[in-house]
Order: structure tokens, then sequence, then C-alpha cells
């Protein structure tokens, strides 16, 4: 009887393995220890065959008949415990792929998947903040503005487009690095008003932190106006650039609203320059009437 052939395995080229292992799902320890031991099995069950058919060739016909159905009744064996092992592997890779967990040896959840997902999440994260604007905004869309912020732009060591000079009045933030021969940190005038809120100290020339603490809802209405007017120089200027509010300060609060202080300031001193504006055309026809009653008097 001609000995029989170890069982056949099927031979898988690269290109059928390599999908399987760029897709295949995690393997928890117990079924690593199954694949491990799958070639051991084979290669014992193969000795053991080899091994009696060494034996079969010094013993008689009969001993030789027992040793190969011997060999035969154990192949199936092999095979079966092949396809258990198989069948484990298969189980585990399903649940892996329908639940995204997978067991380990110490009863704690290996769950590649969800990480995956937590690192996406995260990264996501990562990328919209760095996307964001570094500052926030207030009702009207304006830029806030910190006192910290605010108080390092004074243009030290001399003004650039990256060493800017900025002045809030009334609240409001302008970049005033063009007139640094005026607000310049070294030789400037006004650069009391560089990094800083002096509001009062445009009406007053009291260029000092007392001159800016002065309380302007202590004020005569006319005294206010001199800051409005400066104000709007900032505003309508060419070449000054407005940034923005001054977040917690006097005039707005840290979300951007304009507080009652500020208010109060410009509708006041709104309000006193149309008077002062009539007053001012009415002296003016009063001295044109003056000028045409003297000519008449002298033609005379």
């Amino acid at each position: 009887h001609p000995i029989p052939p170890p069982p056949a395995t099927s031979i898988k080229t690269k290109l059928d393995i390599a999908p399987s292992i760029a897709y295949a799902p995690p393997i928890n320890i117990q079924t690593q220890h199954k694949i491990m031991a799958r070639p051991i099995m084979f290669n014992r069950a193969f000795l053991l065959i080899v091994s009696i058919a060494h034996l079969a060739l010094g013993l008689s016909l009969s001993s030789l008949a027992s040793s190969t159905v011997l060999a035969i009744s154990l192949a199936p064996l092999t095979l079966a415990a092949a396809e258990t092992i198989d069948a484990a592997v298969a189980a585990d890779a399903q649940d892996c792929k329908e639940s995204g967990t997978c067991n380990s040896d110490d009863g704690n959840v290996d769950d590649t998947s969800t990480d995956a997902s937590s690192d996406s999440q995260v990264n996501s994260e990562q990328s919209n903040e760095l996307s964001s604007p570094s500052q926030t905004t207030g009702p009207n869309g304006d830029r806030l503005i910190s006192h910290e912020e605010l108080a390092l732009h004074i243009g030290k060591g001399g003004a650039s487009p990256s060493n800017t000079i900025w002045l809030s009045i009334l609240g409001k933030v302008y970049d005033v690095t063009t007139g640094e021969a005026y607000y310049g940190a070294e030789k400037g005038s006004y650069r009391f008003y560089a990094g800083r809120d002096a509001s009062p100290c445009f009406s007053t020339g009291m260029n000092n932190p007392d001159g800016a603490e002065e309380k302007l809802e202590e004020w005569e209405d006319k005294k206010l106006v001199a800051i409005y007017e400066w104000s709007t120089f900032y505003q309508d200027h060419e070449t000054y650039k407005y940034l923005g509010l001054l977040a917690g300060g006097k005039y707005f609060d840290e979300m951007g609203n304009e507080l009652p202080l500020r208010q109060n300031v410009v509708e006041r001193s709104s309000e006193t320059m149309k008077v002062m504006a009539i007053e001012k055309e009415k002296k003016k026809k009063e001295r044109l009437a003056a000028r045409l009653a003297k000519k008449e008097k002298n033609k005379k």
C-alpha cells in the first residue's frame, strides 16, 4: 500500500495575501495564540506520518498496513483542527468588524477602530482651532482688543509694520503707526497716548496717569466736545486705521457692548456741538451785519 501524502494546503500568491493584510481587522491575543499553534500542529502531524513510514520499512506487511491506517486516521483530525482554528479566527474578525471591539486576555477592550476615530476627531478639532480667528468679535463684528494687547503696541525701538503703535479714544482702538513723529516711544510729544486709552487727556492736555483717570461723567458738556472731535479725527483720518474695541474698560464691556458712560459722552458731545454750531453761525451773521452797517455809515 502506498504511503498517503500529507494533507494538502492551499498556496496563496502575494497578490492573494496582500489585500487581506491591508484590510485585516485587529486580532486579539487569544486568536494570535491559535494562529501560532496552527503550523506547529501541522509540523507535528507531518513528522508523525514520516516516522511511521520509516518504521514500516522494517516491519511486516500487516504492521505496515496498521501504520498506514493509523496515519490515514490522523489526517482528518489534523484537518479538523485546522478548520476549527480558521473558524475561530473568522468569528473573532467578524466580531471586531461588527462591534468595533476586541477582547484581550486581561479583560480590557482593545477598540482599534474607536481609537482611530478618536484620533481623527482630535486632529479635526486641532485643525479647526488653527483655522479659526485668534481674536473674538463684538455684537457688530468689531474685533475685541484687551488692555494687555493694546499695551504691547507702543512702537518701542522704532515703529514698523511689525512693530506698530496703537492708541484708544473713547474705547475705539486705532493704528497710528504712520504718526510715529507724534506717538513714537522715544521722541513723540504725544507718546503717552500710545498703548492706552487716555481719552480725558485729549481735552485737558494733562498727559499723565492722573489725567487719564479723570471722570468724564463729572465734566461739563463743552469740555467733552474736544474728546469727541478728536475721536472723529482718528475715525476719518486717511492713514490711521480703525482696529476694534477696547474690551473690559470704561466704554465697552468684555463682550463689546457699549457702556452707559460712552453713550452719555457721545450724546452730550453731539448735542453740544449742534448748539455750538448754531451759536457760531449766529455770531457769524451778527458780525457780517455789523460790517455792513459800518460800511453804510461810512458812506454817509
